[in-house]
């Protein structure tokens, strides 16, 4: 009777089994699978399709979940030549099927009945000879998607694919997307062959490892553009990742709400930077290898990311533009630096001074960068009104520092009085060619008498191939590491910071003075004399024989 009455069927190595259904003698009048809302097939290895002949009558017409994994027949799933079939579909999931060809089958007779009308998600996965998802009829039906996660189709051409037959889309479709993450699409050259108005509700883009991928849009006249690059407003959007797209041409974004930015060899710059991008009436993100990463107006723009990663952006000179000195940065709690080898500085002394919830800071191979905070003499007027009255900088949630490769940077953190680090768990510092001192104060003051500065949670400090070091901490500044487990100090031949432990098996660490008065001669011959300076140190809490000498 054609099972009518099944709502849910699970199909697992069933090897000999070919359809689930075969109609061939039935002349598609037989009524089957009407009610069936959930069809998982798992590890088949003879399915080669569904229905074998005319599909039956209200076939699949409440099917609203599909799962189907691991079926190395199978090359075409679905032919839709009834009226309602597959109307009611939310939820597609597709994984390892290596013969795909097709997921839809559609006659150019049966296009007016094809409709995707309830598809919210759909996830692929591992399907290497799939070429398109969709046909345009298909797309332009599916009013509700909300979730696409495309994956590993090494032979994927197009998301919607179109043929010589195939009018462009209109201007509006899939307005209620959501998500969209396409990674390891090894052939895809355009997410979209055409320019949708935007995506209204986009809150999370993820475009990676797509080396032939050029632009999220393909060239067409009607695109809204800025100069020559495409302009996406979208409103909601959270989480943008681009990762891995040499190709990519720039694009800009509209997004106030971001909260996580990953931008990592994208672009090619020598498509790139021949175009400037004005400044709009709004911050917008430039998502490409350009010389500036966000274009900012307005107080309080981008105030709420969370997470910034930067990786292989060769032209980046700057990440906020000259309108940025107002922006507050008090949600951002990661930022990654890596290999932007033009980048001069990271933030402005009032923006340093916002940094109330940064927790890890990464930078690695940004070979300009001279200081991480830009000088309050290198700060336009215009853009600097307020600096000297802040209060001093402070980084009460950092708990994570690690500043490789930079080979111009001459310190790390200025201070206008005894650096407060709380929270402070791990420091690597490494490879820096020029770098003096790792903490200095932000005004030039002298130090009368000496001033205590301790690093509560400090367990791991690493300060190795630093050929210009001298101090580790200001002069004046005895420094007390009670939390240390393991210190690591390495080609540092002018260190003049020498490193000890007390009777409480605390580190410690102390300038050297060049020239000491008399009255002073007692105390260096117990502390700074018998502190270790300049020489290799590898030590680590309860690893047996210390290196560092005990100062009762």
């Amino acid at each position: 009777m054609g099972l009518n009455d099944l709502t849910s069927l699970l199909l697992k190595s069933c090897n000999d089994m070919e359809f689930l259904i075969d109609t061939k003698n039935d002349q598609g009048s037989t009524v089957a699978f009407s009610n069936l809302a959930e069809l998982n097939i798992e590890s088949m290895a003879s399915l080669k399709g569904l229905c074998y002949g005319l599909s039956p009558t209200r076939f699949l017409q409440n099917l609203k979940e599909v799962i189907i994994n691991g079926c190395e027949e199978l090359q075409v799933i679905f032919q839709i030549d009834k009226p309602l079939m597959l109307s009611n579909l939310t939820e597609l999931r597709l994984h390892s099927l290596p013969k795909l060809k097709r997921i839809w089958e559609v006659k150019p007779s049966h296009r007016a009945i094809a409709s995707l009308q309830s598809l919210k998600v759909v996830r692929i996965e591992y399907c290497d000879n799939l070429k398109t998802i969709f046909s345009p009829c298909l797309a332009l039906s599916m009013l509700h998607l909300q979730e696409l996660y495309i994956s590993d189709c090494d032979r994927l051409e197009q998301v919607i694919g179109f043929g010589q037959e195939d009018e462009i889309l209109e201007n509006h479709f899939w307005t209620k997307l959501k998500t969209l993450r396409i990674v390891d699409c090894q052939l895809l050259k355009y997410v979209f062959a055409t320019l949708s108005q935007g995506f209204p509700l986009l809150e999370s883009l993820c475009l990676k490892n797509c080396p032939q991928l050029l632009q999220v849009f393909s060239s067409t006249e009607e695109r809204d553009v800025i100069g020559d690059h495409i302009l996406l407003n979208v409103p909601f959007l959270k989480n943008l990742k681009v990762s891995n797209c040499p190709q990519i041409s720039c694009f800009i974004v509209q997004a106030q709400l971001i909260e996580k930015l990953v931008l990592r060899n994208v672009g090619n710059s020598h498509q790139l930077c021949n175009t400037g991008v004005p400044i709009l009436n709004e911050g917008c993100i430039v998502v490409g290898n350009h010389e500036e990463v966000f274009q900012v107006q307005g107080r309080y723009s981008f105030s709420s990311i969370e997470k910034l990663e930067l990786m292989n952006l060769l032209e980046v000179r700057v990440i906020w533009n000259d309108f940025a000195q107002v922006v507050t940065l008090e949600n951002l709690t990661t930022l990654t630096l890596r290999d932007c080898k033009k980048l001069g500085y990271i933030f402005s002394p009032m923006m340093a001074r916002s940094l109330s919830h940064l927790g890890n800071l990464f930078i690695l191979g940004c070979e300009e960068i001279k200081r991480l905070i830009l000088a309050k003499d290198q700060v336009s007027s215009s853009s600097s009104n307020g600096d000297t009255s802040l209060q001093p900088m402070s980084f009460p949630n950092l708990t994570e520092i690690v500043v490789i490769d930079c080979k111009n940077l001459s310190s790390l953190f200025p201070f206008g009085f005894v650096p407060v680090l709380p929270k402070l768990e791990r420091l690597i510092v490494e490879r820096n060619s020029k770098l003096e001192q790792v903490f200095e104060l932000e005004e030039k003051v002298e130090v009368v008498a000496e001033e205590e500065m301790k690093f509560d949670k400090l367990k791991r400090l690493s300060l190795e191939e630093l050929p210009g070091l001298i101090h580790f901490c200001p002069k004046g500044y005895h420094s007390v590491f009670p939390a240390m487990i393991d210190l690591k100090v390495r080609d540092c031949p002018k260190l003049t910071t020498g490193f000890f432990i007390d009777s409480q098996e605390f580190v410690h660490c102390k300038t050297k003075v060049p020239q000491l008065v008399e009255q002073d001669a007692v105390e260096e011959s117990t502390t700074v004399r018998n502190a270790i300076f300049n020489e290799n140190i590898d030590w680590s809490q309860g690893g047996g024989e210390s290196q560092l000498p005990h100062i009762t």
